[in-house]
């Protein structure tokens, strides 16, 4: 990010887009992951991440989401077993929770959520985890969401 705020990347761009998809702890914490601190576990340092060396530009969330392997037949992948634990609640939460402290923020242009209804669960990429639509058509995440978002 730094090198490309030095090399004036900031006059080309209308946001800094940003994915964040491997949190598994509440978005308002900054420090408790059991992976370690790096900056991308945490919704916190990750806009800070985006923001902070281009002068302030917005950040837009082009792709953000927790994964939930709950409600699928498959395990999560080895790959993705940091997040084992998180349940559907959680994710539903905290969908919601990250909506409100980039709305609050004033930081954040744009944040699109991965994903609404993407089903594929495999072996080796659990993509519907993501989604906020579950597999026995249950949607905890549309209305933690809509209760933030009114």
């Amino acid at each position: 990010m730094q090198q490309m705020a030095d090399a004036g990347a900031a006059q080309y761009m209308d946001c800094v887009g940003l994915h964040y998809n491997e949190g598994i702890i509440p978005p308002s914490q900054t420090s408790g992951d059991p992976r370690g601190g790096y900056p991308t576990y945490f919704f916190g340092s990750m806009l800070q991440r985006g923001y902070r060396p281009f002068g302030g530009r917005q950040v837009c969330f082009t792709e953000l989401g927790y994964l939930s392997g709950n409600g699928y037949n498959t395990p999560i992948p080895g790959n993705f077993g940091w997040a084992a634990n998180t349940t559907v609640s959680q994710h539903a939460a905290w969908l919601a929770e990250a909506a409100v402290m980039a709305s609050r923020s004033g930081r954040v242009r744009l944040m699109i959520i991965w994903n609404v209804d993407f089903s594929d669960f495999t072996p080796t990429d659990p993509l519907g985890g993501y989604a906020m639509l579950r597999p026995d058509a249950s949607c905890p995440a549309c209305e933690t969401l809509g209760a933030v978002m009114n």
